[in-house]
């Protein structure tokens, strides 16, 4: 055998020895990049490091499920963050999701009672929570926990209350998500079609939300023959 025969025989072991890379130690260091961008933020950085973790899907759920039992309120926000954005896929987290309702954090609270609603046996726990949390002070917490609340297959009074009590919200985003998620239900929200007429009929209404209120109105309308 020649030295360039040698050289290869050489290079085809090397390449066979090597151990395979864990994919959670990949999804690991990603996420701490994530981690430690929140306290020293670098956009370019940010983005790089997101689109890698949104990447690896579903494969991160061991990863983003072990941070959810961080000391770190840091963590196991960015960790429900990421579970959320997963939806059905996060399905093997619901577990800790759930004990990540009495979380510390109402941004981890929200994330993780809106990834349960995909799972049937977990939404009667998560709609109370996010019942609650449509009050919140944090506008984009209250947005969050109106959509979720939209999402679920049918409506308790309780829930449709709070979602028609968000038509009134100080945040024109909050109120435009009260709106569309009540079309979005359709026939059981077939009380709420005089509170988007009024809507539709003060002059002081959004031209977005007032439009926004008829499309709505006419979808309840439509679902009700």
């Amino acid at each position: 055998m020649d030295s360039r025969q040698d050289a290869a025989s050489s290079d085809e072991t090397t390449a066979t020895s090597k151990e395979p890379v864990d994919p959670q130690l990949e999804v690991k260091a990603v996420f701490q990049k994530l981690l430690a961008n929140r306290t020293e933020p670098d956009p370019d950085e940010w983005q790089k490091a997101d689109k890698q973790l949104l990447a690896f899907g579903k494969t991160a759920v061991p990863t983003l499920t072990a941070e959810m039992s961080s000391s770190e309120s840091a963590a196991r926000e960015l960790a429900s963050m990421y579970l959320a954005s997963l939806g059905p896929e996060a399905k093997e987290a619901a577990p800790v999701l759930e004990q990540a309702l009495q979380d510390e954090s109402p941004f981890t609270q929200v994330n993780a009672a809106s990834t349960l609603t995909h799972f049937p046996e977990y939404r009667d726990k998560a709609a109370p929570v996010l019942i609650n949390l449509t009050k919140h002070p944090e506008a984009n917490t209250r947005l969050t926990a109106i959509y979720a609340l939209g999402s679920l297959d049918s409506h308790t009074e309780e829930q449709l209350a709070a979602i028609k009590t968000a038509l009134n919200d100080t945040d024109i985003t909050v109120q435009l998500a009260a709106i569309k998620v009540l079309g979005q239900i359709g026939n059981s929200a077939k009380e709420t079609l005089s509170d988007l007429q009024t809507l539709i009929d003060d002059s002081s209404t959004d031209d977005v939300l007032r439009e926004a209120a008829r499309s709505s109105k006419s979808q309840i309308e439509q679902a009700k023959q």
